[in-house]
C-alpha cells in the first residue's frame, strides 16, 4: 500500500524566500565607505569687459588635491598666465608660490582654466613639503591671471582676473 503525502509547493517557496532574505542580510562589506570630498570656490575680481571667474579647489580621495583656474570669457590669440602668488591681492608685491600654466586662447569669448593636479608636496623657499588640500585652505595666497601686451614698450603683464585664497580670502 502507497502512502500518499501531501506535498504542498508553498513551503519550499517559503523557505527560499527566507533563506534569501537570511544571505542578503548577512551581506558583509569590509570597504568602509570614503568621507565625501570637499570642495572650496573663490571668486574672481575681473577687469572691465573680461567676464567673471573662479578658482575651485577640489579635495580627492587621499587628501591631494586639484586647483582649477578658470575665466569664463577670453579673447583669441591671446595666451594667458595662470599662477599663485604669497599674500593677499591687497598687499601689492608678486611673490611667486606656483606657476599653474599659459594657455592660448582659440576663439574669443570661451572659458579658458588650467589646472593644478593632484598636488601632493609643493617646494618653498627651496624646501620641499607635504601639501594637502587641509593645508591649502589654510595658506595666505592669491590666484591671478594675466597676459603679456606687446604693443607696450617694455612688455607689460594686464592683469585679466585676481582673487585670495585659502587662508588670504577669510
Amino acid at each position: 500500500m502507497m502512502k500518499h503525502t501531501l506535498r504542498v509547493p508553498g513551503k519550499a517557496l517559503l523557505a527560499t524566500a527566507l533563506f534569501g532574505i537570511f544571505l542578503a542580510a548577512c551581506n558583509d562589506d569590509d570597504s568602509p565607505t570614503p568621507p565625501p570630498k570637499r570642495t572650496k570656490e573663490y571668486a574672481f575680481t575681473v577687469s572691465t569687459g573680461t567676464g567673471g571667474g573662479k578658482v575651485t579647489a577640489k579635495e580627492l580621495t587621499d587628501s591631494t588635491f586639484d586647483l582649477i583656474l578658470r575665466i569664463d570669457k577670453s579673447t583669441r590669440d591671446t595666451t594667458y598666465k595662470f599662477d599663485l602668488y604669497k599674500g593677499k591681492k591687497e598687499d601689492g608685491t608678486l611673490e611667486l608660490f606656483q606657476t599653474i600654466g599659459s594657455i592660448k586662447s582659440e576663439t574669443t569669448g570661451a572659458a579658458i582654466e588650467a589646472k593644478w593636479a593632484g598636488v601632493k608636496s609643493v617646494t618653498v623657499d627651496g624646501v620641499t613639503k607635504k601639501f594637502n588640500y587641509d593645508s591649502l585652505l589654510k595658506y595666505k595666497a592669491f590666484a591671478r591671471v594675466a597676459f603679456v601686451r606687446k604693443d607696450v614698450t617694455p612688455n607689460k603683464d594686464s592683469i585679466v582676473a585676481i582673487g585670495n585664497i585659502g587662508g588670504s580670502a577669510q
